[in-house]
């Protein structure tokens, strides 16, 4: 039987590796597991590396609509730890250009020095089961429409709530 496959890593190209690594240090909390003149492989668990950044001289701007990757998405758990993290963030000067609620998961939208989107994403169920659960769903299929997928909401209040000591149901809800 063939094992299953699980997300190891992935590459970024960059037109400034220096400002990518350090950008990718403070927002993830990634470290740099090796480096060269062209390139810093990073990672923020025991795995090796999770992402490579690499700047080989030759790397040059795309249209914006281009296809391919369109964001790259990283867990932090519970909305607890989505505004964890929008506060850390926030504090090093580093803000989301959008924060949504999908119903079954809630997000904050950022952007790397070269432009690349970097979701930091929480499940609003209490397991994956849930989660999978509600996709299947005629409220799933009501709430991802364009071009949000779901509903604005202000990160402030997230903050403001984890603060109180709301509950991690009630955070859930935001923007509902």
């Amino acid at each position: 039987m063939t094992a299953s496959l699980q997300l190891a890593h992935f590459g970024l190209r960059t037109t400034d590796l220096d400002r990518a690594v350090a950008w990718y240090r403070n927002a993830l909390g990634a470290e740099v597991r090796f480096r060269n003149d062209i390139a810093a492989f990073m990672s923020f668990d025991d795995e090796h590396h999770r992402f490579v950044l690499w700047d080989d001289g030759e790397t040059v701007d795309r249209p914006a609509e281009a296809k391919g990757v369109d964001h790259i998405g990283f867990s932090c758990g519970r909305p607890s730890g989505l505004a964890d993290h929008y506060c850390r963030l926030k504090a090093i000067g580093i803000d989301p250009d959008l924060a949504v609620n999908h119903h079954f998961t809630t997000s904050l939208y950022y952007h790397d020095p070269d432009g690349n989107e970097v979701e930091l994403t929480c499940d609003n169920y209490p397991s994956k089961a849930a989660c999978n659960d509600f996709m299947r769903t005629v409220a799933m299929a009501e709430a991802m429409q364009p071009p949000l997928f779901g509903t604005e909401f202000d990160p402030e209040q997230l903050a403001a709530m984890r603060r109180s000591g709301e509950s991690e149901a009630a955070m859930a809800r935001i923007g509902l």
